[in-house]
């Protein structure tokens, strides 16, 4: 399975590769923002207009701190990337290791 994936990357045209890798991604992203939607909802209809006003307060600093996360891991991916495609092994796994422990 590794070696069928690093294949992939090393051998598969760009444009397929983007789609066959950012579709994932914003189906991801399509849910976090659905999340959000029905959490409202539920907070709307439990607790009622504090609930919302809560939520309202809490949701910018939620989007920093996914937004710090997503920096560490594009970064990441970049360092990665940039250490498979110059075939240290070795680097690219030190780095996958940090950036779980950092995000």
């Amino acid at each position: 399975m590794h070696d069928e994936r690093q294949q992939m990357l090393a051998n598969e045209r760009i444009g397929k590769l983007l789609w066959k890798l950012s579709l994932p991604a914003g189906i991801g992203m399509f849910v976090m923002a659905l999340y959000n939607v029905v959490d409202t909802i539920f907070i709307g209809q439990v607790v009622g207009p504090l609930g919302i006003a809560g939520l309202t307060i809490v949701f910018p600093i939620q989007i920093l701190v996914m937004g710090i996360g997503m920096m560490i891991g594009i970064g990441g991916a970049s360092l990665i990337s940039r250490s498979l495609g110059a075939r240290d092994f070795e680097k690219a796994e030190r780095t996958l290791g940090n950036v779980i422990l950092l995000a």
